[in-house]
């Protein structure tokens, strides 16, 4: 890809897999998508062809993107590629077409539809999975040193992995603005070009600074599916609870308790809801029959067969060895 100067005015660079043999094509977007971005291990799709087109503008080391391609695509950020980063960047996502999946320290996982955005930490470990469908994938992002938006917004950091709406109020403002710019940087005069991404990460600091601590309604369920996705996977975990989940997910346990709330119950109370139903599960099935009871409600955390006995009679109406006779006696 290379920049073209003309009549004062810079074009940006523009790189699709149009004219290549199909056989190539996606190991070629696999390296330009690298290049134009930050380092990723891709995983090589099974497709035979590979339709894509990149749009970049570079503007005081600020990488502005519009991406399309077809088909699925999966990649990884660990240690190796982050360690061959001249230096740190925020990265901001914008899904136009299909949808991104986007999972990060290992267990957060953020689902995107279009319309929807969010800040990268290009420090952190990551990994992403983009799926466009019938109608194809397309994302615009914004790739911005660390240091022009700390100093723009201090809390920055904070708000890394949270889904943000870019289809209503500053969140729109910010994503038809920055859809504007891309579309046009290119026809702007060079002396104009950093002014203009100036107001743009002005504009962006001032719709990050508003995103509030809790999501707005539309976006709360989408972060308690990802709790309760979180929650399923831990539920052998001992210290699962409020405290951890907000250390997960950088939420205060105040919002935890409230996203929490639009359901009817606690997040003890989901807890204990879900590791009950794995013991009577487990107690019910012909797979542990040979196991105690008491090692069934260990390893699901009930470490107190008497409170356990209690709870679960509360839950089901019977004691966990009555559900047991039963299942037992029906065979």
């Amino acid at each position: 890809m290379s920049a073209t100067l003309h009549a004062g005015h810079v074009l940006p660079e523009v790189w699709t897999t149009e004219g290549l043999p199909p056989s190539r094509q996606f190991d070629a977007w696999r390296a330009a998508i690298v290049d134009a971005h930050v380092k990723w291990d891709i995983s090589k799709a099974p497709l035979e062809r590979f339709p894509a087109r990149i749009c970049l503008h570079e503007v005081n080391g600020v990488r502005l993107t519009d991406c399309t391609n077809a088909g699925r695509v999966s990649g990884t950020r660990r240690a190796a590629q982050i360690a061959q980063d001249s230096e740190a960047y925020f990265n901001i996502v914008v899904i136009e077409k299909g949808s991104a999946v986007l999972r990060s320290d290992g267990d957060q996982e953020l689902a995107l539809a279009a319309g929807m955005f969010t800040l990268r930490d290009t420090t952190r470990p990551m990994s992403f999975t983009t799926d466009g469908g019938s109608e194809g994938f397309q994302q615009k992002s914004l790739l911005v040193p660390a240091a022009q938006l700390l100093r723009r917004l201090p809390r920055v950091r904070d708000l890394a992995g949270v889904p943000m709406d870019g289809r209503h109020g500053i969140g729109a403002l910010f994503t038809n603005h920055f859809r504007v710019l891309l579309s046009h940087l290119g026809e702007l005069p060079a002396s104009s070009r950093h002014p203009a991404l100036e107001t743009t990460l002005d504009l962006l600091a001032l719709c990050l600074g508003q995103q509030p601590a809790l999501p707005a309604p539309r976006l709360r369920k989408l972060v308690l599916e990802q709790l309760q996705r979180h929650i399923e996977a831990h539920l052998t975990d001992r210290s699962l609870g409020v405290a951890t989940l907000a250390r997960r997910f950088q939420m205060t346990e105040r919002n935890i308790h409230k996203i929490f709330g639009d359901t009817g119950e606690t997040v003890c109370a989901h807890i204990r809801a879900r590791r009950l139903a794995m013991c009577r599960r487990d107690i019910e099935g012909s797979t542990l029959a040979h196991r105690q009871i008491s090692e069934i409600a260990r390893h699901w955390g009930f470490e107190d067969p008497s409170h356990f006995s209690k709870v679960f009679r509360n839950a089901y109406g019977m004691t966990p060895r009555e559900l047991r006779v039963r299942f037992c006696n029906a065979k």
